[in-house]
């Protein structure tokens, strides 16, 4: 990948990292001003996953993108954010008492392993030290 590619990845996850920090900042503050914490998975779902590991994985890319495959990064990247909504979204409805939507969120959640998957196999050679070619 080049560095304007990566560069660019980058800067998407970082983005993402901040939107989803800001929606589970809100989403706890929502619940301790309601008195209501029925949402706490899915405060801890937004946070862990959509701010922690897509800031890590912006970190990644800034600095070892230019060494992994383009497509796999694309593959990752687009993987996790379809995982990342559908598990807010089904975590979000199935704590609302809407159990019907508990299969969303576990199939988001196989994505997301399915995206991270993507990203160990992307990252190994950067950490084995033979950088794929782009």
């Amino acid at each position: 990948m080049t560095d304007t590619d990566a560069s660019l990845l980058a800067r998407r996850f970082l983005g993402a990292a901040i939107l989803y920090g800001v929606l589970g900042i809100a989403l706890g503050l929502a619940m301790a001003i309601a008195h209501d914490h029925s949402q706490r998975p899915t405060h801890a779902h937004i946070n862990v996953i959509g701010f922690v590991s897509f800031f890590l994985f912006a970190l990644f890319y800034r600095q070892w993108g230019q060494q992994v495959s383009r497509l796999l990064a694309r593959i990752h990247f687009w993987l996790a954010q379809a995982a990342m909504l559908g598990m807010m979204t089904g975590l979000w409805l199935f704590y609302n008492g809407q159990t019907g939507f508990e299969p969303v969120a576990a199939i988001s959640a196989i994505a997301y392993g399915a995206s991270f998957l993507v990203f160990a196999v992307a990252a190994w050679p950067v950490v084995a030290g033979k950088p794929q070619r782009p």
